[in-house]
């Protein structure tokens, strides 16, 4: 269904005439299982207004989704007034100048260590915000180059998977088939090792790959495939996760990029389309809507932008050339983006979504997802100095920005204790009167708040802030994780949602609610001073955010719950039956076997039954990757 207060897009021909869904009908369901189809859906629709499912259709969400609020149109919105934009950015730094040299004076100090913390948060929030306000103040769209690549280039494309469901992987599949602008040919790369995947790439006349381990995740598994088609491999190649579905035209928008001998990689936007499954996908969709909206074109103007692991095209040998994707990271994607730009090379953001994925569908796999992030970001702070020495000023500026990011969290942990020592034992960290701070604060407040409405063109929303104030804990959690290098292990995020709320996970966002209407309890029996209710009212903001979050997760399980109890799985829906997703007419699939690399054996997707595998070669026979490739 359309969501409310939709405003439609112009159609894009391209989209609108190659990928279109299968109706819920085209398979019939298996008896108890439920459906991992979507329920004729365009992909188009999907692209443009960010609500297709591309897993599975969601009728028994019908009557619930009118309820929750759009999410972010895919394009965005009309430009709003330039100047006044200006004019309140000038309003934020004049007013944190006036809060802080407020705040910074000896007489301020209360509780010394509870005034430092409270100093140090405002120091970092007012780095990230003036950080913020410049970036999205360059978000203007760079001229795109648009004239193809002479001859016909050819791509390869690799599409890792472990064990996300079949339905997901072959659409994915299909799509990257499918798509126009070069010589393409697909390779799934199965960490999993199953056999229901050999038998799909052989059945779709691609090509697959599984290594004898599975050492360095992701990265490895895409260093693999790097080494094995290195001898007859093309000069580009794709990434993209096996849930997000390019569109036909992904390498007609983006290979123009890689005319600049200078620019490595090509990123193009991550678009969550189940964000209509419910609050918290929706929130978590707003979230990266605000990032690859103005925060990535502002970034590319800096020319500081970054790889974001999926959707993305690159050139071969400049990856090959700095060791390929670092396997001993978990955000590999970051980490090489800095090791290209630390040798002049660049990565550059086309503003266009080209594919459309899922986002996570229940709390533990926003956790998930999230601490992986946090830690692999901290880890790229904390333990590789020697890479920010040789980044350009802006990418140093904006590397620290993104990286330090994921320390917000242990500000806003901050921000819910002051006020519970203050009501509790009486501890407060500054000393002066009620007045005197709201003088001085709440000018720079309202000042973020409007600025953040403004600049993030009205995609960041109450809820997606909820979310990540109650969410917070993930950020101290992966601080620690990534100073002591103890848990650093790449987990794949779940591609289905659970009708469960682990209690774990919930509980340390339930702690500081709790402890502050019990510090509340006990300042009110003997009357509330100014100050108190002071801290009282910041707490109590705090609170709603915090348990607004909690409200999400737990609106999310009931959408999943309903959605278990209604929906029944399906089988994957056959090739034949999705409209344009074959091989263009005139031309054979481009399923090239793949020519063995050094001590490997492959076989591309015409062997016979599919039985064959590509593997990775021996240690040493990388072919110019730095990270050893181990086998059996």
């Amino acid at each position: 269904m359309t969501p409310k207060n939709f405003r439609p897009e112009p159609p894009t021909a391209d989209l609108g005439s190659a990928v279109t869904a299968p109706s819920a009908a085209a398979a019939p369901a298996a008896s108890g299982e439920r459906s991992l189809q979507p329920a004729g859906v365009d992909l188009a629709a999907g692209l443009e207004r960010r609500t297709l499912d591309i897993a599975r259709p969601r009728p028994e969400l019908a009557r619930s989704e009118s309820a929750l609020a759009p999410a972010p149109s895919a394009l965005p919105p009309a430009p709003v007034s330039r100047w006044v934009t200006a004019l309140w950015i000038v309003v934020g730094v004049a007013s944190l100048v006036y809060y802080l040299q407020w705040l910074l004076r000896p007489e301020r100090v209360g509780v010394a260590p509870l005034y430092a913390l409270l100093v140090a948060a405002d120091l970092f929030n007012a780095f990230h915000a003036l950080s913020f306000w410049a970036t999205c103040a360059r978000d203007r769209r760079r001229e795109r180059r648009r004239e193809p690549l002479p001859g016909e280039p050819r791509v390869d494309v690799f599409v890792p998977t472990v064990d996300e469901p079949l339905a997901i992987v072959e659409r994915t599949l299909r799509a990257a088939r499918a798509m126009r602008g070069a010589r393409v040919r697909v390779v799934v790369l199965d960490d999993g090792h199953r056999p229901q995947v050999r038998a799909l790439a052989a059945r779709l006349g691609i090509d697959y790959l599984a290594r004898r381990d599975r050492v360095g995740a992701k990265a490895g598994n895409l260093n693999a495939a790097l080494a094995v088609t290195a001898a007859d491999g093309a000069p580009f190649f794709c990434v993209f996760d096996c849930d997000h579905v390019p569109a036909p035209h992904f390498l007609e928008r983006t290979l123009p990029e890689l005319a600049d001998p200078d620019v490595a990689i090509v990123q193009t936007p991550q678009v969550y389309g189940n964000a209509g499954l419910g609050p918290l996908t929706a929130a978590a969709s707003e979230q990266q809507a605000l990032f690859f909206g103005p925060i990535s074109r502002g970034r590319d103007r800096f020319g500081a932008s970054f790889c974001c692991g999926t959707n993305f095209v690159a050139r071969r040998d400049a990856v090959v050339a700095v060791g390929g994707f670092p396997e001993d990271s978990l955000t590999e994607d970051i980490v090489l983006s800095a090791d290209l730009a630390a040798r002049g090379l660049r990565t550059v953001y086309v503003d266009e979504p080209l594919a459309v994925g899922l986002g996570p569908e229940d709390l533990p796999s926003y956790v998930s997802q999230q601490l992986r992030w946090a830690t692999g970001c901290l880890e790229l702070l904390f333990r590789r100095p020697r890479l920010w020495l040789r980044l350009g000023w802006a990418q140093r500026w904006q590397f620290l920005v993104a990286t330090t990011y994921w320390l917000s969290g242990c500000t806003i942990l901050v921000y819910l204790t002051l006020p519970i020592l203050r009501l509790a034992f009486g501890w407060q960290a500054i000393g002066e009167d009620a007045a005197g701070f709201i003088t001085h604060f709440a000018p720079y407040f309202l000042a973020c708040v409007v600025n953040l409405g403004r600049l993030s063109e009205g995609m960041y929303t109450f809820r997606a802030l909820a979310l990540a104030w109650s969410t917070a804990w993930i950020h101290l959690l992966a601080a620690l994780r990534a100073l002591v290098a103890r848990g650093l292990k790449f987990r794949v995020t779940p591609k289905e949602g659970r009708a469960d709320l682990p209690l774990r996970l919930l509980a340390p966002a339930l702690v500081w609610p709790s402890l502050l209407v019990a510090a509340a309890l006990h300042a009110a029996g003997g009357g509330l001073t100014p100050g108190e209710l002071n801290n009282v009212t910041f707490g109590a903001i705090g609170a709603t955010l915090v348990a607004t979050g909690v409200w999400i997760a737990w609106r999310q399980t009931r959408a999943l719950a309903c959605r278990s109890d209604v929906a029944p799985r399906t089988a994957p829906v056959p090739l034949a039956e999705i409209a344009g997703l074959s091989a263009p007419a005139g031309r054979e699939p481009l399923a090239r076997p793949l020519t063995p690399a050094a001590g490997g054996d492959a076989a591309g997707g015409d062997a016979a039954g599919g039985d064959a595998a590509v593997t990775s070669p021996p240690p040493g026979e990388n072919h110019g990757l730095r990270r050893t490739i181990s086998s059996a």
